[in-house]
């Protein structure tokens, strides 16, 4: 429990704070520091960029500035060698682990992204949307040798998450918005396979367990369905407390926090 390295990156404009999560790499640590450029209340707009620091020392490797304009909470995705994240002002994008150097951008997104960007085969998929609605899920068809410029391959506005993070698993996507609407879509075309109305509201992400999908809503009810291209419940049970964080799985054992209480299931 030592401090073996720590570092101060400055102050962060912001609405909400600081609420992003690293991404361990290898001996690499990325951080997502998005800042507040609209809206700003007092001060000086901040400065939005990712950080790439040592594991071992915490020294800077790289840092690479991301267009500001409202904070985005994503945490970024490494993909052959490419750092891929997702905000608003930049849209999707992917960086060079080894230096940081912008690959390509594509701005696809019109309002805060929260949620953090998947890859699935080709294809990176983030949401972006606000507590009040306008929700929209984009999927973006990274650059190849064929295709040298990042595209929009299709996009989601009914019933898209905001906050939680979509589920990929055997070519279907798994969704469930904040306010309760389970989706199951197809990756790779975007078709609508079934949805279904879970109620409550939800901020943790669904978490895929072997064939199984775990949904959790802000109240503790807790349902899973089967990752199925046809909707099948298996069975809710609840909590007994709020859950607004993302379970973890490892080892055959569920690792949750439920009110005040980090639970082992």
């Amino acid at each position: 429990g030592n401090p073996i390295w720590q570092r101060d990156f400055g102050a962060a404009q912001s609405q909400h704070g600081f609420g992003t999560s690293p991404t361990v790499h290898g001996d690499v640590v990325l951080f997502n520091f998005s800042q507040q450029a609209e809206r700003v209340s007092s001060g000086d707009p901040g400065t939005s960029r990712i950080i790439a620091v040592d594991r071992k020392s915490g020294k800077t490797l790289w840092q690479t500035p991301l267009t500001s304009t409202r904070v985005c909470y994503g945490v970024p995705a490494v993909h052959n060698g490419q750092v891929i994240g997702a905000n608003t002002g930049d849209g999707v994008y992917a960086l060079s682990l080894e230096d940081g150097k912008m690959l390509w951008r594509l701005p696809v997104f019109k309002m805060r992204c929260v949620s953090s960007p998947i890859v699935a085969g080709y294809l990176v998929i983030g949401t972006s949307g606000s507590g009040g609605g306008g929700n929209h899920l984009v999927a973006v068809r990274m650059p190849t040798s064929d295709l040298p410029e990042p595209t929009e391959a299709y996009r989601v506005e009914r019933f898209a998450p905001y906050v939680p993070t979509p589920v990929v698993a055997a070519g279907s996507m798994f969704c469930v918005d904040d306010k309760g609407i389970a989706s199951c879509v197809d990756v790779e075309s975007g078709e609508l396979l079934w949805r279904q109305r879970l109620g409550g509201n939800f901020g943790a992400s669904p978490l895929m367990v072997g064939n199984r999908v775990l949904m959790i809503s802000l109240d503790g009810e807790a349902t899973v369905v089967r990752a199925s291209r046809e909707f099948e419940s298996l069975g809710s049970f609840d909590l007994g407390g709020p859950v607004g964080a993302t379970p973890a799985f490892v080892d055959g054992k569920l690792l949750l926090r439920v009110g005040n209480e980090l639970r082992c299931l």
